[in-house]
C-alpha cells in the first residue's frame, strides 16, 4: 500500500459507508433544529434614544416625496454681510496709522478670523512698510499673495509681531497680525520692493511675479522662479489666462 491510499484509508473508515452526497443533508437538519436565539430584553435602565432630525425626515419622505427643503428667511444673507466693527485694539491701531500718515484712507475693517486688514495706496507702500516695522514693531512678512480683481492686481502682505528675546512675552490678547492690500494698475502693474524691510520677500515676490506679471522694483533678483526663462505665454494665476502650449498626447497603459 502506498503512502497515499494509507492517507485515504481513515478518512474512507470515518465515513462508515455513508455516500458523500448524504454529508450535506444532515448538516441542514442539524442547523434547522438549532434552537433560535431569543430576543433580548429591553433595559429599563436604558432610556430609548431619540430619532435623528435626517432620519424623521426621511421617514416622512418615505413615500416618494422629498421632504421641504428649508429656505433662508430672505435679508439674512445681507445681515451678515455687514462689516464688522473693529475691535478697540484695532481701532487704535488705525488711529496711530491715520496720524503718522495724514489724508490716506485705510479702510480698515476685520477679516472672518479676526485679522486686521487695510488698504494702502501704491505711491504710500514703501514709507507705510518702513512704519509698521520699525513704529509698529510687525517684524515678520508670513506671506505674500497674489490677487486678481479682473479690473486691478493687487498684493497682499500678511504680518505680525514676533518678540525678540529681551523684548518681553507674547501679549494675553495674542500677536498683532496684520493683512495690508495694495492695489496696482492691471495693464501697468508696478510696485516697490519690500526686500530691505522683510528679507522673507525675496522669494515671494518673484514668484508673484512669475505668477501674475507684477514688477517689484529695487529687488535685487528679479528672475523668474517657477516657470522657465524663456516663457512667453502670459501669467498662469491671472483670470483671463490661456494656455496655448500644444495638448499633449494621453498615452494609457496597457491592459
Amino acid at each position: 500500500m502506498t503512502q497515499d491510499e494509507e492517507r485515504r484509508a481513515p478518512d474512507a473508515e470515518a465515513g462508515d459507508g455513508q455516500a458523500p452526497e448524504e454529508k450535506p443533508a444532515q448538516e441542514a437538519e442539524q442547523k434547522s433544529a438549532r434552537p433560535e436565539r431569543p430576543e433580548r430584553p429591553a433595559r429599563p435602565d436604558r432610556p430609548e434614544r431619540p430619532a435623528r432630525p435626517e432620519r424623521a425626515a426621511k421617514a416622512a419622505g418615505a413615500d416618494g416625496e422629498k421632504p421641504a427643503r428649508r429656505v433662508p428667511p430672505k435679508g439674512k444673507d445681507k445681515e451678515e454681510e455687514k462689516p464688522k466693527e473693529l475691535s478697540p485694539r484695532h481701532k487704535e491701531f488705525i488711529a496711530r496709522l491715520q496720524q503718522a500718515f495724514a489724508g490716506v484712507d485705510f479702510q480698515g475693517r476685520e477679516n472672518p478670523d479676526g485679522e486686521l486688514a487695510i488698504t494702502v495706496p501704491a505711491d504710500k507702500w514703501s514709507d507705510v512698510a518702513v512704519h509698521l516695522r520699525d513704529q509698529e514693531g510687525l517684524n515678520y512678512l508670513r506671506s505674500i499673495s497674489g490677487v486678481d480683481w479682473k479690473d486691478r492686481l493687487s498684493s497682499v502682505y500678511h504680518l505680525t509681531q514676533v518678540p525678540l528675546p529681551g523684548q518681553g512675552e507674547v501679549p494675553a490678547e495674542g500677536l498683532f497680525r496684520l493683512a495690508v492690500h495694495v492695489d496696482v494698475d492691471r495693464d501697468n502693474p508696478v510696485l516697490p520692493s519690500v526686500f530691505e524691510v522683510w528679507p522673507a520677500a525675496d522669494f515671494q515676490e518673484r514668484e508673484i511675479f512669475d505668477m501674475f506679471g507684477i514688477r517689484f522694483t529695487g529687488h535685487p533678483n528679479l528672475k523668474t522662479l517657477l516657470l522657465p526663462p524663456n516663457w512667453q505665454g502670459g501669467y498662469p494665476l491671472r483670470k483671463d489666462f490661456v494656455d496655448k502650449r500644444p495638448k499633449r498626447q494621453r498615452l494609457v497603459r496597457p491592459r
